[in-house]
């Protein structure tokens, strides 16, 4: 087994560039949005950041491939130790990265939800369908939620007793909170109530509203893969490089 990755770009510039695209393509939407009647609607949907098969699409797709990437260069290392628990635990994560960059192009868990909402709402005596239909917000939530929540704990547990970098861990717990933020901001945007009681206060536009909520969610959901990319590339080279820790 051999993954070995030689890259001379240091940390700080990796992470000016997981941090300043997502902020780039935010921008660039935000524009065409603020003038979609001066500029072709097409080009609007190239760089819609609340859209699919677009720039930011491949752009969110692809760092969150980095990420498994960055994850199988640490399962490596415990190859060649021969450590097989921790070579199972990092497989574990990296594949979790790899199944993050697929969902974002082919939309999996709300196109499950969706099919099991479907089947839940006309089945009679089906298994949570009174949770379903009390639940205000996206289906993907009741049913992916509980999974990607056990999931980040678990590589919380990981990094909080593996990391021996204090940098690694900051960023990786900072990626971890804007996943946080983000299913936060994610619930609000399936509750209509909400964006009801901030144009009645504000007056703002629906559309805009609604807009700029689900663009926001998706850049910080960038920063999150972003961080725990850089993290990983900081932990791998403290594992093959101890003496020069970041």
């Amino acid at each position: 087994m051999r993954l070995t990755l030689d890259y001379n770009i240091p940390v700080k510039n990796i992470l000016t560039a997981v941090i300043t695209i997502p902020i780039f393509l935010f921008f660039i939407d935000s524009l065409c949005y603020s003038f979609q009647n001066e500029i072709n609607k097409k080009i609007h949907v190239l760089f819609n950041i609340t859209l699919e098969a677009n720039i930011p699409t491949w752009y969110s797709s692809l760092i969150a491939f980095f990420a498994g990437l960055a994850g199988l260069l640490i399962v490596e290392h415990y190859y060649k130790l021969k450590d097989r628990a921790k070579m199972i635990i990092w497989l574990v994560i990296s594949l979790f990265f790899v199944y993050m960059s697929i969902d974002d192009t082919s939309q999996f868990h709300e196109r499950v939800a969706t099919a099991w909402s479907i089947y839940v709402k006309t089945t009679e005596g089906a298994m949570f369908s009174d949770a379903l239909h009390g639940f205000e917000s996206y289906y993907w939530q009741l049913l992916f939620l509980p999974v990607f929540a056990a999931v980040g704990a678990a590589m919380l547990y990981v990094i909080k007793t593996e990391f021996r970098v204090v940098k690694a861990q900051q960023y990786f717990i900072a990626g971890l909170a804007c996943f946080v933020f983000a299913v936060m901001l994610d619930y609000i945007d399936g509750v209509d109530r909400y964006y009801d009681y901030v144009i009645q206060q504000t007056g703002v536009n629906f559309q805009a509203l609604e807009h700029f909520s689900r663009a926001v969610e998706e850049m910080v959901e960038m920063f999150g893969v972003g961080l725990i990319f850089t993290a990983l590339l900081i932990h791998r080279d403290s594992l093959v490089t101890p003496q020069q820790q970041p």
